[in-house]
């Protein structure tokens, strides 16, 4: 059974059984992805996976029940599961089927080229993206993982009380880590891009070449002495810092008190130039959407402007709590599990400065490029952090050499505060992004 088939069935059944409203929430994702290593195929894979997430109301309350097959026989299966569980399950507050919005934007291309891509043109990239980087520099020994695949992603919610939502993404990435080797060191880079129209879209030989970059800008690192210095978060640091962060936005973690946020809307909390957006509506971005995990449409919200917290990220039943309306960022963590709150295509608004001009006005500093241990050493309700870093030391506003062994530490409430300039450099690669960010100083631990 296709899936329109299937949810037809599905409600007929479950009309006849006294089911008064029902909402079925399907996802299915399919991955096609070639990795080379010296000249040849070391995995080809496609990986299908999704399912279907079935809540409907019976005798007055909300049972729920989810299955990976669409066959018919499955349909007494959820059915029955949902109306054993409606019975025992209590929640302090009844979910509710939401009918839809008024009006939804217009849905992106689906590119059936993209997801219809010859496996040769697969391997053909990734091996030319592994002969460009190994020919770049003769320091590169190895291509240590080098693949490029394509992504699909559907998905479709439907209800009784009138909602019909359904989208379908695809993405094509390439990307590229390379092993670079000089006098008995060895240090790795990497660097990866995307397309959402074809593969042949995404420059293969730039993708190697910054890989290589990356790896070879790194030979000679050592440590620095102990200090508070100048600090650029280059923008891929920049974004990993952020991304670690981004559930002190939730209207979820305020009202449990996981944020030090709460209480603060219409205040200042962070640097004037500092505009955080969440925008599921930008063209040509990997985590756009015209709907939420609860199927209300989607739109442009600025978290932060100008330093001021503007809202929180709501989905309905946070917004209902709080008396404002949601911010449509209801999400989902699979077909078959709760409904939470996150952002869609998060990022803080670009500034004017190039990279090279934080730089040249750096006089004693550090630009920071990849931060480690994320998991461990952030703290989201403190705000606190202490991180491994790599980066680049800076003298008289020119690059002098790599940097290894060093930890940064700090308070990511604090550096909201005290970012002194935002980059021009912003580079949509997934779903929370940030230019390039200089502070004025920052806690550096090395020798």
């Amino acid at each position: 059974m296709n899936i329109q088939q299937f949810q037809e069935a599905l409600f007929t059944k479950g009309r006849e059984i006294g089911y008064a409203d029902m909402e079925i929430y399907y996802v299915n994702g399919r991955s096609t992805s070639v990795k080379v290593l010296k000249g040849e195929i070391d995995q080809y894979t496609i990986v299908e996976n999704g399912g279907l997430s079935f809540r409907g109301v019976i005798n007055g309350k909300m049972g729920y029940a989810s299955t990976e097959k669409l066959e018919p026989d499955v349909i007494d299966f959820l059915l029955e599961e949902a109306r054993s569980n409606a019975d025992i399950l209590e929640s302090e507050e009844q979910d509710e089927l939401f009918e839809g919005s008024e009006s939804y934007p217009e849905q992106p291309a689906y590119t059936v080229e993209l997801a219809d891509t010859a496996p040769e043109i697969l391997i053909e990239a990734a091996l030319e993206m592994e002969r460009t980087a190994l020919a770049a520099d003769p320091r590169i020994v190895m291509a240590r993982h080098c693949s490029v695949s394509i992504r699909e992603n559907e998905v479709l919610i439907v209800n009784t009380k009138g909602l019909h939502c359904h989208r379908r993404k695809s993405l094509a990435t390439a990307y590229v880590y390379v092993i670079a080797t000089e006098h008995d060191e060895t240090v790795t880079g990497g660097w990866h891009d995307y397309s959402l129209r074809s593969v042949e879209d995404i420059d293969i030989a730039d993708v190697a070449h910054r890989a290589v970059q990356e790896a070879v800008s790194r030979l000679g690192a050592h440590t620095i002495q102990s200090d508070n210095y100048p600090v650029i978060f280059r923008h891929d640091a920049a974004a990993q810092l952020l991304a670690a962060y981004t559930t002190v936005f939730s209207a979820e973690s305020v009202d449990k008190g996981f944020s030090r946020l709460a209480g603060k809307l219409g205040q200042k909390v962070a640097s004037e130039r500092i505009t955080l957006i969440d925008d599921p509506l930008m063209e040509n971005v990997p985590a756009g959407s015209t709907f939420d995990a609860e199927g209300s449409a989607t739109r442009r919200n600025e978290i932060i402007k100008d330093g001021e917290l503007q809202t929180y990220f709501h989905n309905r039943k946070t917004a209902r709590k709080a008396g404002v309306e949601s911010t449509s960022n209801a999400s989902k963590g699979g077909y078959n599990g709760k409904i939470g709150v996150s952002y869609h295509n998060l990022y803080v608004e670009p500034g004017t400065s190039t990279l090279e001009d934080m730089i040249r006005k750096t006089d004693r500093g550090l630009m920071i490029v990849e931060l480690q241990g994320l998991h461990a050493g952030t703290n989201t309700a403190s705000g606190n952090f202490s991180l491994a870093c790599l980066g680049y030391w800076i003298e008289q506003g020119q690059v002098v050499r790599a940097v290894n062994q060093i930890t940064v530490s700090g308070n990511f409430f604090d550096v909201l505060q005290q970012v002194e300039e935002v980059g021009n450099d912003l580079r949509f690669t997934g779903s929370c992004t940030s230019p390039s960010l200089k502070l004025a100083a920052l806690s550096i631990s090395g020798s």
